[in-house]
C-alpha cells in the first residue's frame, strides 16, 4: 500500500526538479559601476543614449528621482530594462554618478555591454574627469610648542618621569 505512495512522491519531486531546470533564469540582479562625472552631466547623456544612439523606446523616465524605463530591443527579443542614476563619490573624492542598469529578462552581459558603451560614451562627450579635490595638509606643529606628555607605555614599563 505505501509503495504507490512512494512512487508518487518520486514522481513529484522529478517535475518539480524538471520545472527547476528548464524554467527560464530571471535575473532580478543589476549590473552597476562608478563614473566620475556628476549627476547633472550624466542624466542628459544617458536619455540621448538610450533614445538617440541606441533607439530604445523609453517608457518613463524621472530626472528627480535618477531613472529611465526603457524597452532593451537589441536582444534576441524585445524586454523592459532600468537604468538608474544614483549621487555618488568616488575613490578620490569626486562628485560621481553610480550607473545601474537591470534587464532582467536576458542574461547579465546584456547589462555589461550596454553599461561599457554608456561609460565609453561618457567619456567622448565629458572627456577626462575633472582632478581629485586637492586636500589640506596638516601643518607641523609649531616650534615653540610643548613637548608631548609622557606616553602610557613608559609607565607600564615600570620607568618613571624624573622629577
Amino acid at each position: 500500500m505505501l509503495e504507490p505512495c512512494r512512487q508518487w512522491r518520486g514522481l513529484a519531486a522529478a517535475v518539480a526538479a524538471a520545472a527547476c531546470w528548464f524554467a527560464p533564469n530571471v535575473s532580478w540582479a543589476r549590473t552597476t559601476d562608478i563614473t566620475p562625472y556628476p549627476i547633472t552631466n550624466v542624466w542628459p547623456s544617458a536619455v540621448r543614449f538610450l533614445r538617440v544612439d541606441r533607439s530604445f523606446p523609453v517608457r518613463e523616465k524621472d530626472e528627480p528621482a535618477g531613472y529611465v524605463l526603457f524597452d532593451y530591443t537589441d536582444g534576441p527579443k524585445p524586454c523592459r530594462a532600468s537604468l538608474e542614476l544614483i549621487r555618488a563619490t568616488d575613490r578620490e573624492g569626486r562628485e560621481a554618478t553610480r550607473i545601474a542598469i537591470s534587464i532582467p529578462d536576458l542574461p547579465r552581459r546584456y547589462e555589461q555591454m550596454l553599461l561599457d558603451k554608456f561609460v565609453a560614451k561618457l567619456r567622448d562627450d565629458h572627456g577626462p574627469p575633472a582632478p581629485a579635490p586637492h586636500k589640506p595638509e596638516t601643518p607641523p606643529p609649531p616650534p615653540d610648542a610643548a613637548p608631548p606628555p609622557p606616553s602610557q607605555t613608559s609607565a607600564a614599563a615600570g620607568t618613571s618621569p624624573a622629577p
